[in-house]
């Protein structure tokens, strides 16, 4: 562990560090490849993938210029998870499949950010390799991508999908894929499911649907001493919102999708979140258990444009800081700038919908590069690392390394508002000053015969140190 480099750092900067507050905003995923609305400095962060996370923080001041910006790009998933499917390269463009489900689990369980990288949680449509981790991640579970005594690249579950199964009567070993969740242990977990799947839960067998809305009450939860999910009562889901009620939602918002039609139908329910701002109301299960609903924040399969509806008054169109996060009926298309992105064209919505939400607390510190694979001997400048930083000044740091990465480490006191690890145990600076928010820093040469990987990962100066999060390129 270099902590000289983070000293020395950190004396010559301090007295001119800048502070950066961590906004309260959405951590989200889009169904579709998307453009950030900023265009994101004309760097590759402008691209959004369904596989990254995006994270999108409006204020009342900054309406007209509000963007989603990436927040977990592939190239940091794909050091978080290493070479998980044992090709020899970290690079992996379509890691995940997708990213269907969202939790930001300090926020949502404790109340409190600050949210990152490695305290969030999240839901997959492909499997993730196995050739690292100890455990696998399916579309059934509700996964991070940590560090433990295993090592890097571990998969630690919120809730795995043989729980789900559990909860919702259904024979072991069944598969199922999570496609929307949200927790609170006064409430328990709501989520839904991607397909139609008969199960025998609190009413008996049931058909549950892609667009019903299933609650395990908090009451038949176990939970870990840091609120994950240990234990669940079998067949103990309850239909707290079916497909019908959804439907119903959706028809009484009058909300438009990307070309201006209004939308009458969930058709399958794709994102959820509690809106503690909203009321609650009650369902009484067939059992007779009285089960706590809060008003819930959702997206659906035809709600293109981006648009978020809540199930408040029956249905609405969702008010984030900015406006309605959709085009009432008759007002033309629902763009997807109201959830920061572009617009597909004039008069002409984004393709997407929202994916997967979190309500979340975070900061915006990452780092991509524009080749993900480099030869041997390369000259400097090959290619180039582009970089979002809330920073007004940042240092690279760099790291030619063998075929495995060598472990990071908890980086504290230091970056305690965006990634939390270091990478590598003798990374040294390579490029400074980098200037905020948006810019682009060319690779050094690489050597005859080398194998192995370029590390990269930035420092920006705020009142701490702040790590971006981490990119390898294969050599």
């Amino acid at each position: 562990m270099n902590t000289n480099t983070l000293l020395t750092l950190t004396a010559l900067f301090a007295t001119g560090a800048a502070a950066t507050a961590q906004m309260p905003g959405y951590l989200l995923t889009y169904s579709q490849p998307e453009t950030t609305f900023s265009g994101s400095g004309g760097t590759v962060l402008a691209t959004l993938r369904p596989n990254e996370i995006s994270y999108f923080a409006p204020t009342s001041t900054t309406c007209a210029t509000a963007s989603a910006e990436k927040w977990l790009p592939h190239s940091a998933s794909n050091v978080l998870a290493g070479d998980e499917n044992g090709d020899g390269l970290y690079f992996n463009p379509a890691i995940f499949g997708s990213i269907d489900a969202l939790l930001a689990h300090n926020s949502t369980a404790a109340g409190i950010g600050p949210d990152h990288q490695r305290s969030t949680f999240w839901s997959v449509s492909a499997p993730m390799g196995n050739a690292v981790s100890t455990s696998p991640f399916r579309p059934g579970d509700v996964a991070r991508i940590v560090r433990n005594g295993s090592g890097d690249g571990q998969v630690e579950y919120f809730m795995r999908q043989e729980l789900f199964v559990q909860a919702l009567g259904m024979p072991v070993g069944s598969l199922i894929d999570i496609d929307a969740i949200a927790f609170n242990p006064n409430y328990g977990v709501f989520f839904s499911i991607d397909t139609d799947t008969l199960a025998v839960i609190d009413c008996g067998p049931t058909l549950i649907r892609d667009g019903d809305v299933l609650c395990i009450p908090g009451g038949a939860l176990n939970y870990t001493p840091d609120l994950r999910i240990a234990g669940v009562m079998p067949s103990s889901v309850v239909v707290v919102h079916p497909e019908a009620q959804m439907n119903a939602f959706v028809a009484n918002v009058h909300v438009t999708n990307r070309f201006g039609a209004c939308i009458s139908l969930a058709v399958d329910v794709e994102a959820l979140e509690i809106d503690f701002n909203g009321p609650t109301t009650t369902v009484v299960s067939c059992s007779g258990i009285v089960v706590p609903v809060p008003t819930l924040v959702f997206s659906v399969e035809t709600g293109t444009g981006a648009s978020l509806l809540t199930t408040q008054a029956f249905g609405q169109i969702y008010t984030t800081p900015c406006g309605p996060a959709g085009t009432s009926c008759g007002w033309g298309p629902t763009l997807g700038n109201q959830m920061g992105i572009s617009p597909a064209g004039l008069g002409l919505g984004a393709a997407s919908h929202i994916n997967a939400l979190s309500f979340a607390r975070s900061c915006t510190n990452v780092l991509q590069p524009q080749l993900h694979v480099l030869p041997s001997p390369a000259p400097a400048g090959f290619t180039a690392i582009d970089y979002h930083s809330p920073f007004a000044f940042n240092v690279a740091l760099i790291e030619l390394v063998s075929p495995i990465v060598p472990g990071s480490f908890n980086a504290f006191p230091w970056s305690q508002l965006c990634f939390p690890d270091i990478y590598a145990p003798s990374i040294t600076v390579y490029a400074w000053p980098l200037w905020g928010p948006f810019g682009s820093f060319p690779t050094p040469a690489i050597p005859p015969l080398f194998s192995g990987k370029l590390l990269f990962q930035n420092v920006g100066f705020g009142i701490n140190l702040e790590l971006s999060t981490p990119c390898v390129l294969d050599i």
